[in-house]
């Protein structure tokens, strides 16, 4: 595209990585959704994502880190409206795990004894941990293995 058509449909470069941000986040979501779709469990088919994202689809993104973790990070100080758009974003991402957890508590594929808010933390901070991880080279032989201790782990909180 010529910049001309750049300002054109987005107003400027901003609003262009505004919308890839909100285009992201709803990739992510509609991947989960069909794995879920396919999957006898919510913990089964996030297992699935996870496994995909970290293990069958790394070499075909352009990166390993989440879009989402990555803007949060580099726009903390420089611009405050994309600053504020990450917010909004995880907060929404947030909520939909947390719906998701709640009706695995519900389907007593997990305990009731935290909150379905602490799962999708606990779930979060775990998956980024591990996308972090394994964008080095030379780790790929440890991602099945962590992948399952992520998810032996949620199982007993």
């Amino acid at each position: 595209m010529r910049p001309g058509s750049i300002y054109s449909a987005f107003g400027s470069k901003e609003g262009l990585y505004s919308e890839s941000l909100k285009d992201y986040t709803v990739q992510m979501k509609t991947q989960i959704e069909g794995f879920l779709s396919s999957a006898d469990s919510i913990l089964e088919g996030l297992h699935a994502f996870v496994e995909n994202v970290i293990i069958q689809s790394k070499d075909s993104t352009p990166s390993a880190i989440c879009m989402l973790v990555k803007a949060n990070s580099e726009f903390a100080k420089k611009d405050s409206n994309l600053y504020e758009l990450t917010l909004i974003l995880a907060a929404q991402f947030e909520r939909y795990l947390t719906q998701l957890f709640e009706q695995a508590i519900n389907n007593k594929e997990l305990k009731d004894t935290i909150t379905g808010l602490e799962y999708a933390r606990f779930f979060q901070v775990q998956f980024t941990g591990l996308r972090g991880y394994f964008n080095r080279p030379g780790v790929e032989k440890f991602a099945q293995p962590m992948i399952n201790q992520m998810f032996a782990l949620i199982k007993t909180l």
